[in-house]
């Protein structure tokens, strides 16, 4: 598991909500409705490094874990 990943399912995104969210080194850098142009700023940003992406949950989203 990345370190971004581990960050991300820990911290609050809830301002986010319905977006993606690119992260690097444990910060959101950018986020939006599109994820390539969310990814593509990220990298703009910070062009050495590779961004994590995800889209952040509404709380009405309903998310099933399988173990």
């Amino acid at each position: 598991m990345s370190k971004n990943y581990e960050w991300y399912i820990k911290a609050d995104m809830s301002k986010f909500a319905g977006k993606w969210v690119a992260i690097v080194d444990q910060k959101p850098v950018a986020s939006g409705t599109d994820a390539k142009k969310v990814y593509e700023e990220a990298k703009a940003k910070f062009p050495d490094k590779k961004p994590s992406l995800a889209k952040v949950p509404t709380p009405d989203t309903l998310v099933l874990v399988g173990r």
